[in-house]
């Protein structure tokens, strides 16, 4: 393994959020600045707003974060059938690491993104080719213990702000990763209940099918997770209750599982898995 490779796998297991950490990325930004211009991409948010959605990396330009994106959005026009037309919600949408991808694809005005976390929501917001492109970004005040422990709302009760029948393709990276039993029920209702007949969700999860379990010691109704007191910092669930739940609201499994790295996978867009629902 190489110093940095070393050197990224360290910082990661901290966090964005660890005080000296936070203070490092910031003080690379003039660098990572410079690196962006060079390359063309200065058009994407700076380094320490990035590290927020998709964690901790040495990717100074932006490179890996936009390839990053453009991972997933080949990944949703081949198994979510995302086309120009498709009307989009992303529910996790950080800075906008799937937004600059599926620009290039969607027509405008076609994309929502919501997103609990406020800084990186306004980079996003802010942003003058997510502005051209006429996506929308909105505040999802979820109350999550490790990521927005003051939000206003729970997410077992909670409820998406569209009318029934509104998208076309509803996506969700890393998001149940870091929700309870009783929230991801509530969800799969509620992405149910807002996409058309026909329409489908995509998500990433950590599954358990493959022997992964010792990875996640503990357990709680249907979710087990990594850490003791702090299931939502990354928790896995069992495809079976993934199936059932999103069956007893209306909806097929028409993709999947598409295993992650974790699992032997493919490594490009990280270590989870991923399953596709079809609305009937």
């Amino acid at each position: 393994m190489s110093i940095r490779s070393f050197i990224g796998r360290q910082i990661h297991r901290i966090g964005w959020n660890y005080p000296v950490v936070n203070l490092a990325v910031k003080v690379a930004d003039p660098v990572d600045y410079m690196v962006r211009l060079m390359n063309g991409n200065r058009h994407i948010p700076r380094l320490s707003i990035r590290v927020r959605s998709v964690g901790i990396t040495l990717d100074l330009g932006g490179s890996s974060f936009l390839q990053h994106g453009k991972h997933f959005a080949d990944l949703l026009r081949t198994y979510a059938k995302l086309a120009p037309d498709s009307k989009v919600l992303e529910i996790g949408c950080g800075c906008g690491t799937n937004a600059f991808a599926v620009a290039e694809i969607l027509d405008d005005g076609n994309y929502v993104g919501m997103d609990i976390h406020h800084v990186s929501l306004e980079a996003a917001r802010g942003n003058s080719r997510l502005r051209r492109k006429c996506f929308q970004f909105e505040l999802l005040d979820i109350r999550n213990n490790e990521y927005n422990p003051k939000g206003q709302n729970l997410a077992t009760e909670y409820v998406f702000p569209y009318p029934n029948e509104t998208f076309d393709v509803v996506f969700l990276i890393s998001v149940f990763t870091h929700m309870l039993t009783d929230e991801v029920i509530n969800y799969a209702r509620q992405i149910t209940r807002i996409l058309k007949p026909g329409g489908r969700c995509f998500f990433t999860a950590f599954l358990l099918d493959r022997d992964s379990s010792f990875k996640f010691p503990f357990r709680s109704q249907e979710h087990s997770y990594m850490k003791s007191g702090s299931p939502e910092i990354c928790l896995a669930y069992y495809s079976d209750f993934l199936l059932s739940t999103f069956a007893e609201n209306g909806m097929s499994c028409s993709a999947g599982p598409l295993w992650g790295s974790l699992h032997g996978g493919r490594s490009e867009t990280g270590p989870q898995d991923i399953l596709v629902f079809t609305k009937q």
